[in-house]
């Protein structure tokens, strides 16, 4: 009998999520574990604000039609991915945190903040792209759900920003 692949990515990713949350002993310090899980946290935190707005998109475009649908589209795309973006990078970062070996993290950290600067740039062009199709939310509700995601993507990328900086 076989598995779908479907079921098949559920168990693989089931596997890896128990990796991840396994408990590690602290290697270099509780400030780096703080400072570690805080931005896991924040990175959270972020990724739930633009899921919320995804659904309020979704919501928002069974009521439109014309223009205002295909600009709440466009804010609905630009949320998903940079949901995406931030899904990645949480991985990229838990991942990093788990790593005891101190030879594979220096390597693992430059990986990281290679990845960090290019989500933090995608992040970037999703904010200009959200701030470029608010000229065509006519309705007070669009312009304003469009205004938040715009901001929620600008402070997420920031937060990566900030977190390559801690890297250095």
């Amino acid at each position: 009998m076989q598995s779908s692949p479907r079921i098949a990515s559920s168990v693989a990713v089931a596997i890896l999520g128990l990796f991840l949350m396994a408990p590690v002993p602290t290697r270099l310090g509780q400030d780096v574990e703080s400072r570690s899980q805080t931005d896991l946290r924040d990175l959270t935190d972020k990724k739930k604000a633009l899921m919320n707005d995804l659904t309020d998109f979704e919501t928002m475009a069974k009521s439109l039609q014309g223009t205002e649908f295909d600009t709440v589209m466009q804010f609905d795309q630009k949320a998903e991915q940079a949901v995406m973006h931030l899904d990645a990078t949480i991985w990229f970062l838990a991942v990093y945190d788990k790593m005891q070996c101190e030879p594979d993290r220096a390597v693992a950290k430059a990986a990281l903040k290679n990845r960090l600067g290019f989500y933090s740039h995608l992040l970037d062009i999703l904010a200009e792209q959200t701030t470029g199709y608010l000229v065509f939310a006519k309705l007070p509700a669009t312009a304003q759900a469009g205004s938040r995601t715009r901001d929620e993507l600008r402070a997420a990328k920031n937060k990566l920003d900030a977190i390559a900086s801690s890297l250095e």
